[in-house]
């Protein structure tokens, strides 16, 4: 008699795999918001402002990618296209709350 070990659900995977690519997006939100700001703030003191715009794309763009990964590749659906076009929505929706909030910042 063979005994099986518990199938647990493949989405519980998301928990180990998200938190990595949240961790490398925030880094490139920091450095965006460097970008966009400057060494001395939003504020222009010291310095002056310093406005990098492809700096600041350029760290912003990998995001999604970043984030929706793990949500693609994670075999929490078995339909390909749904896990594609949430991890779509989802990173682009992460990266979207990343410029809102480097917006929010820099005004």
């Amino acid at each position: 008699m063979s005994e099986t070990a518990p199938k647990h659900p493949a989405r519980l995977h998301l928990f180990w795999a998200l938190p990595i690519p949240v961790v490398f997006s925030s880094v490139l939100l920091i450095s965006a918001l460097w970008d966009f700001c400057g060494i001395s703030g939003c504020t222009g003191g010291g310095f002056g402002i310093s406005r990098d715009i492809d700096g600041t794309i350029g760290n912003l763009l990998p995001i999604p990618f970043l984030i929706g990964l793990p949500i693609f590749l994670v075999p929490w659906s078995p339909n390909r296209w749904v896990r594609a076009v949430v991890a779509l929505v989802i990173g682009v929706a992460f990266a979207g709350l990343g410029f809102g909030l480097l917006m929010s910042m820099a005004s």
